[in-house]
């Protein structure tokens, strides 16, 4: 009878005591993909839903609307460029036919129109890598 007592129950836990709810609403198909990442992962929904969000690391916050009204800008400015260099490329047309073309001016619009086609052309993947992005 000399065992000691154990007054206080179960042991402590390392980590505070979680009180605060959130919920969450969740498609029929966000909802089949988080349990078979369950069943996958062996964790409860919500470890894997803390494991998702906190452990991602460093959380950039990014004001979509203000990044895609400025990517459409910037996208429209370059649509307007290449109209304008699409005139001159069709003026330097009429004026090759007529053998009134400097070369050194046939040389630098074409320059500028391979330079418009490579900015078009990352624009482009830009785009497409801040959709996929936004979309995760």
């Amino acid at each position: 009878m000399t065992d000691p007592i154990n007054i206080r129950g179960r042991p402590a836990k390392d980590y505070p005591k979680r009180l605060r709810v959130v919920t969450i609403k969740l498609t029929e198909s966000e909802l089949e993909e988080l349990n078979l990442m369950k069943t996958q992962s062996g964790m409860n929904r919500m470890q894997l839903i803390r494991k998702k969000i906190f452990a991602s690391g460093e959380v950039t916050m990014v004001n979509v609307k203000e990044v895609l009204g400025e990517l459409s800008r910037q996208g429209a400015e370059l649509g307007r460029i290449g109209n304008n260099l699409n005139q001159l490329a069709r003026h330097a047309n009429v004026l090759a036919k007529q053998g009134k073309l400097h070369p050194h001016v046939a040389e630098e619009l074409k320059k500028m129109l391979e330079e418009h086609a490579a900015i078009q052309k990352q624009l482009d993947i830009t785009w497409r890598h801040l959709l996929r992005a936004i979309k995760k």
